[in-house]
């Protein structure tokens, strides 16, 4: 992976050692400059091994999250650009057909046009005795359906291809699966060598024979052999059969004798380091092209970049989503060092007393933590990679049919994630060590409460201003510019500097803070449109930045809320105690330590509420738009579709079926799609220079009539779906699109397809779209009218939909007829599309229930976001950890007061139990805030989605049971480990510890 955020991974890597150096060299310069201070921070990692185990787990949270994230780019990144790699193979550019006569190429849409062979002298002449280049080779195919008859099975769209035996040299040789190579020249006339995938899907073996149509012309071919996928056996793109035979013998078959699809050109070099000389190779043969209606296109570049796009978009979605769990992880370091310094008070004020400065305490926690963050970074490191080997096996299941997944990382993330991950940990270390050095020398000694003054600070009129100034200027500036992101950030700051400075002058916390958290929540969880009404339309609002923030704020508020009412929840908890009399004692203890270290309390239930937070947030839209989109619109009226190529044509559809003897009775409409050449099929706003790619399709008027088509969006003069509907019927070069078509719904990466520009997801109406489409031909732009947009609940049309009539004038000859079938009993949709396919083998066609796809589909998006929930959950080791942590700390730090109660009379049982209610209260209340907020802002963000509109919202209690029950049961069975080690304690020991 060479990129994250677009910034190239060398810089970052660069920054990140760089900032690792200066973290470690000042950790040096303590060693160095006060050798004492030093031995005294580190001393303390080996004196207790087990909480320095918990520690490290804990800090290591960070640095895993990130190399797991890192290490998914890379295994990304290095499956897919090693799928392109094995399928180009020695190919590195191509000269294919120029519309424009200029050498412009898009080489998807210039593939479909043939060239013709005197295209091979020109390039021929122009790359003689050039150094870059050891070998440029024609080649002719074409898409055709194959079936074999042993096996019964066929495939619609199978390419075929002929390459030039005696020019293969550069390229690599045909071989089969073994490596064995196999000669073109010297095989039989009909002989074919087919891809690893064509032999699958048809379940062909050397030998079988095959029948091809072309012209409505069967052809028998053998299978002489079985190859890798790649274009040397016809395997044109990741996902498509193909075949391969001589040069020669395709162009007789298909009567192009004087006619090439394209001419591939090899570097010199290997498959991967032939590349680099892919510019010089564009730029000597660029000129020559000019004028001829060629040009030439860097295939294998384009495809690597776009690949490296991919994985680094998939790296970006992975951080963004580990970033809960980081903020959870800087929230645990936070109340460690905490933690720590309540432990060591007494030791800190002695210290301090003795004459030691506040900067050296500061040096020796930073000491210390120092050692923490470089332990807790290996293992973090390593456990990543762990992680990451995880969810490319998982990646594999999911992916395996289409791209083959191979879990890889590499050691330039691995130093990233580290240096990353140390950084982080090291920068809360120092913040929460400069917190915990303000301390009151003689409440410490005596270990006792500081006395709090309630005198006015300065700073906390500074800190007020600043939240004011900064809240105002990113509010406005939201405005200003319509941005949702810096409008909200400026909107939840704005009330803490209100509350500072009313703080200042005197008003009490509890109302104060309790209207900030309020406020907050009010802001962050206000449905979409009410939001909207209130403050203006604000673009960015669905963004995944969003979503984060939202996240940090909606927790920042709900617990300020929860804390400054603890007392409230706790007397609540203390009158249901009262119900078991015998363990009064034992609760009434549970709730005085949470009462009386409220930031402690309200650092570990933000902890909790932000994991299970995204948890349940990410697994309650899972759910709702899992059902939404297998809805009763989502078929769009129709149950099968069968696909045949143009290749072989079918002029009676239903003629031939009953012919075949299928019962057609239960059929209640048949409606006739085409698809042109998807190479062929480009469009762009008008105005616009670049031509994008989109599919597009011709709707017969059977098709339009018996479709059950509605519309997310409308142009201004249609104001229902029937008027649409009726234009599509009576008016030419008017068209639809689907939702994929809007501005906006790739917000992480892009979008390399056309895009309806001026027209959102959130947009009701607008102004009717003028577009071009491109007719491979001529070359020459036609012009139609978008006027509507399907409705993202109709998940089995996708493209740009026109009338028959108007696609004909553009694409006289279509690549594929799809003619779909509504049943009157739509539960036998598997049942008919078997027979259809079995019954039509000879047409090459390919049946499918929609339902079966529709939902085939859902399942693999629900598999993959599973994948991703499993990686937000990795945050719940920090809960976890924090527990332990927490537990651990707690008895060490309490020593004194066990042995106190233990004199007093406490039991060990009663002890034990103070501390599993105490776990109890606070683990409680972090999962259920979490999952309440995380239920109501999914809950709002699917209401105002349009899609959703009438949909009913569902709750996936089976999974947010799993995931509060583990929650739980996990955190308080850490908890109960340490408190059985304070149940133990002897009081005269306790009494006298130091």
């Amino acid at each position: 992976m060479n990129e994250i955020f677009g910034i190239p991974m060398s810089g970052i890597l660069t920054v990140l050692v760089a900032l690792l150096a200066i973290c470690l060299l000042s950790v040096a310069w303590v060693a160095w400059r006060r050798p004492v201070i030093f031995k005294l921070g580190v001393r303390n990692i080996p004196r207790r091994k087990a909480q320095t185990i918990l520690i490290v787990v804990g800090l290591m949270l960070s640095t895993l999250i990130i190399s797991a994230a890192l290490g998914t780019g890379d295994t990304l990144h290095y499956s897919t650009t090693n799928e392109a790699y094995k399928v180009l193979g020695g190919v590195d550019e191509v000269v294919v057909y120029s519309p424009n006569g200029q050498g412009d190429v898009d080489v998807n849409s210039s593939m479909s046009n043939d060239i013709p062979a005197s295209s091979l002298g020109v390039v021929d002449t122009a790359l003689a005795g050039n150094e870059n280049v050891d070998g440029v080779m024609p080649m002719l195919w074409k898409t055709i359906p194959a079936m074999n008859t042993v096996s019964g099975l066929a495939e619609p769209d199978v390419t075929i291809a002929g390459l030039d035996p005696s020019r293969l040299s550069g390229f690599g040789e045909v071989k089969d699966l073994d490596g064995t190579v196999i000669d073109l020249a010297s095989l039989d006339a009909n002989a074919v060598v087919i891809s690893e995938m064509a032999a699958d899907k048809l379940d062909a073996k050397v030998g079988d024979v095959l029948t091809i149509y072309y012209n409505n012309q069967p052809i028998e071919v053998t299978v002489a052999g079985v190859g890798p996928d790649s274009l040397l056996t016809g395997a044109v793109d990741f996902e498509q059969p193909g075949m391969v035979m001589s040069l020669e013998r395709l162009q007789e078959l298909t009567g192009l004798t004087d006619s090439y699809s394209m001419v591939l050109i090899s570097n010199t070099g290997g498959v991967r380091d032939g590349m680099t000389h892919t510019d010089a190779v564009v730029d000597a043969l660029t000129p020559a092209l000019a004028g001829t209606q060629l040009g030439i296109d860097p295939l294998k570049q384009d495809l690597v970049d776009q690949l490296e796009g991919l994985s680094s978009l998939f790296t970006t979605l992975f951080l963004l989503l580990g970033l809960f769990s980081i903020a959870a992880g800087i929230l645990l370091i936070v109340l460690i060092f905490t933690m720590l310094a309540a432990e060591r008070r007494s030791e800190m004020g002695m210290a301090r007393a003795i004459g030691t400065q506040r900067g050296q305490l500061i040096q020796q926690f930073v000491a210390e933590g120092a050692g923490y963050a470089v332990l807790a970074g290996l293992v973090g490191a390593a456990l990543g990679v762990a992680a990451a080997y995880g969810i490319g096996y998982g990646m594999s299941a999911l992916l395996g049919d289409e791209i083959s997944i191979t879990p890889h990382v590499e050691p330039r993330s691995l130093l990233a994630a580290y240096c990353l991950g140390v950084v982080i940990t090291f920068l809360a270390v120092v913040g929460s060590s400069w917190k915990i050095s303000r301390l009151n020398v003689v409440a410490a000694v005596r270990d006792i409460p500081d006395v709090q003054a309630s005198k006015r600070s300065k700073k906390t009129l500074l800190w007020a201003s600043l939240l004011l100034l900064g809240g105002a200027v990113t509010t406005l500036s939201g405005l200003s510019a319509e941005q949702a992101f810096p409008f909200y950030t400026g909107m939840s700051l704005l009330p803490f500097g209100v509350a500072l400075f009313a703080r200042f002058f005197g008003a009490p916390s509890r109302p104060v803070f309790s209207v900030v958290g309020g406020w907050l929540l009010f802001l962050w969880l206000l449905p979409e449109d009410t939001a909207a009404r209130l403050w203006g339309k604000l673009d960015g609002v669905t963004n995944m930045e969003m979503f984060f923030l939202s996240g940090i704020f909606i927790v920042i508020g709900a617990t300020v809320l929860l804390v400054q009412n603890l007392d409230v929840l706790l007397k609540g908890v203390s009158r249901l105690g009262g119900l078991f009399k015998s363990q009064t004692p034992a609760i009434r203890t549970a709730i005085a330590y949470p009462g009386a270290s409220r930031g402690r309390t309200g650092m570990a239930i933000a902890m909790f509420s932000l994991i299970v937070f995204s948890l349940v947030m990410m697994s309650t839209l899972n759910k709702n738009y899992t059902v939404l989109f297998l809805g009763d619109e989502a078929a769009a009226g129709w149950d099968v579709r069968v696909d045949t190529a143009m290749a072989n044509p079918v002029s009676d559809f239903e003629g031939t079926l009953q012919q075949n003897g299928i019962d057609t009775n239960g059929f209640t409409a048949t409606g006739t799609v085409t698809t042109p050449n998807p190479y062929a099929a480009r469009l762009r706003m008008a105005g616009d220079s670049e031509w994008m790619p989109y599919e597009v399709r011709g709707m017969n008027q059977t098709f339009i009539q018996n479709s059950d088509l509605l519309f997310g969006q409308r142009a201004d003069g249609y104001d229902s779906d029937a008027a649409i509907i009726e234009a599509l019927l009576t008016q030419p070069n008017v068209a639809v699109v689907d939702v994929f078509a809007l501005s906006g719904q790739d917000e992480l990466g892009g979008s390399d397809t056309f895009q309806l520009k001026g027209v959102s997801i959130n947009d009701k109406t607008f102004a009717p779209a003028t577009i071009e489409v491109i007719n491979p031909e001529t070359g020459q732009p036609v012009t139609l009218t978008v006027i509507g947009v399907l409705d993202s609940k109709i998940g089995t049309l996708n493209g740009l939909y026109a009338n028959q009539a108007t696609i004909d004038t553009v694409y006289p000859t279509a690549a594929m007829t799809s003619y779909y079938v509504a049943l009157t009993d739509d539960s036998q949709s598997e049942t008919v599309a078997k027979q259809i396919e079995s019954t039509m083998l000879s047409y090459g066609v390919q049946a499918n229930s929609i339902q079966q796809e529709l939902e085939d589909g859902q399942k693999q998006s629900a598999s993959f976001l599973h994948l991703i929930e499993g990686f937000m959950g990795l945050g719940l080791i920090v809960g976890i950890a924090a527990v332990g942590v927490i537990s651990f700390r707690s008895v060490v730090e309490r020593r004194q007061q066990i042995g106190v109660l233990r004199a007093l009379g406490f039991q060990r049982g009663m002890v034990s139990l103070s501390f599993l209610i105490e776990t109890a209260f606070i683990v409680g209340m972090g999962v259920v805030s979490g999952a309440v907020l995380g239920l109501v802002l999914a809950r709002n963000l699917f209401v105002s989605d349009d899609a959703a509109s009438g949909s009913e919202f569902l709750v996936p209690w089976p999974i947010i049971s799993i995931i509060l029950g583990v929650t739980l049961v996990v955190a308080l069975l850490m908890a109960w480990i340490p408190s059985r080690q304070a149940a133990r304690i002897a009081p005269a020991e306790a009494l006298r510890y130091e």
